[in-house]
């Protein structure tokens, strides 16, 4: 979305026009860019995509470095987005990362082993039995390891260096005591009507 800076002040509620350098401030802001032709202002995107054509070359290009892409950041630039992902994903095309909750996709990755090549790996049999029959230590084992090493366990020194909590008393609601007379009007008797002299 493209605003000049009227509609973006009604728009945000803010009467910015009026303010010297608002349009400077806006121009060097990093996450907005100015078109200087039209004279107007749009929300600057970390990664520019508008097909599913164009989110595969930013996962590529992502990808050669190993990093992956925040669906945050693919939604703000373009909302059908999240659909090229799950198609991409349904492809093999991408590795989607989701959160524990709702499954919703968080991040994404390309995937860098094909599809075919990964139907063929398989892991031997001799290294899936060494891997079953490794033992994990108890935890008491592993602690007396690392004392005998000169290590701490770096739990003990969190609880250790907490201090314990003393038990407040608990506080009793009392009710407060009545006033029993106003002292700024004694001598009136309130029990009786007031009537206005005539």
């Amino acid at each position: 979305m493209t605003l000049n800076l009227q509609d973006l002040s009604i728009l945000a509620d803010v009467p910015m026009i009026m303010e010297e350098g608002a349009a400077e401030k806006l121009r060097a802001h990093p996450k907005i860019q100015f078109h200087p032709a039209t004279n107007l202002y749009s929300y600057k995107a970390e990664v520019v995509v508008d097909s599913k054509e164009a989110v595969i070359t930013e996962m590529q290009r992502h990808g050669k470095k190993g990093v992956g892409v925040s669906i945050k950041n693919l939604k703000e630039s373009w909302k059908g987005s999240v659909d090229a992902i799950l198609e991409l994903e349904a492809e093999g095309k991408v590795i989607v990362i989701r959160s524990g909750k709702d499954k919703a996709p968080k991040f994404v990755f390309w995937n860098t082993i094909p599809s075919e090549q990964q139907e063929q790996q398989t892991v031997d049999q001799e290294f899936k039995d060494m891997w079953l029959s490794q033992r994990v230590p108890e935890d008491a084992d592993i602690l007396r390891s690392l004392n005998s090493e000169g290590f701490a366990p770096t739990t003990s020194q969190a609880m250790a260096a907490k201090p314990a909590q003393k038990k407040k008393a608990r506080k009793v609601n009392r009710p407060r005591p009545m006033k029993i007379t106003n002292t700024h009007i004694q001598g009136v008797d309130l029990s009786v009507d007031y009537q206005a002299p005539t």
